[in-house]
């Protein structure tokens, strides 16, 4: 199964790939759907689909762990020359 490519809204990114956890699309509708992101470091990130990031949301104790994680919104990219130009 080809890797669907996504645009991360705020961040501005474009990911070829799946949810960090369960490995499902982030979103299948043009509208797209909320994703999860952990930030690691200055440069690394994980992104996570909706279920699986209110999940980890769901069981995270601590404030300054909570801090790392913020929402974003994915939507699935159609023009796969955009996710040439972009990489």
């Amino acid at each position: 199964m080809p890797a669907k490519s996504f645009l991360i809204v705020n961040r501005a990114q474009v990911l070829a790939g799946a949810c960090s956890a369960c490995n499902g699309p982030f979103a299948s509708s043009p509208t797209g759907d909320k994703a999860l992101v952990l930030t690691i470091g200055k440069e690394s990130r994980l992104l996570f689909c909706a279920t699986c990031g209110d999940n980890i949301m769901s069981r995270l104790l601590s404030d300054e762990v909570k801090d790392r994680y913020g929402w974003d919104w994915a939507v699935p990219l159609r023009d796969e020359a955009l996710v040439s130009q972009a990489q």
